[in-house]
């Protein structure tokens, strides 16, 4: 959970701001455009979920967990798949009485930074 969320002024999207996570201070990204889902408002109280992968990490607003699963290796996604999520997918994995699509953190990641990596790097 978000326990709170600072704006960062001429942040650009898909930054939401940053928040303290056990002391350290981690930029809070907003996924669900990229992925093809709406974006509700995210306040205090907001679910989180933690992305890291090497040096990037970033806190993302998720909607909900509906829980863990163990899976083996995931079936790989056809070229032509057009599902919410899919140019980010790295596979399928079964859930439930269907598959769901299982991210790359890692190219997730490197997507929500490269608005604001080109303003870094100015």
């Amino acid at each position: 959970m978000l326990e709170s969320l600072t704006a960062v002024p001429g942040a650009p999207a898909p930054l939401l701001g940053v928040a303290n996570l056990r002391g350290s201070i981690l930029g809070v990204a907003e996924a669900r455009p990229l992925l093809g889902l709406p974006s509700p408002p995210v306040t205090a109280g907001s679910p989180a979920l933690v992305l890291a992968v090497g040096e990037l990490k970033a806190a993302m607003p998720i909607d909900r967990v509906v829980g863990l699963d163990w899976f083996e290796t995931p079936v790989p996604l056809e070229a032509s798949d057009a599902r919410p999520g899919a140019a980010f997918a790295a596979g399928l994995v079964p859930h439930a009485d269907d598959y769901a699509i299982l991210l790359d953190a890692g190219r997730l990641l490197d997507a929500l930074r490269a608005p604001w990596a080109s303003v870094a790097e100015a």
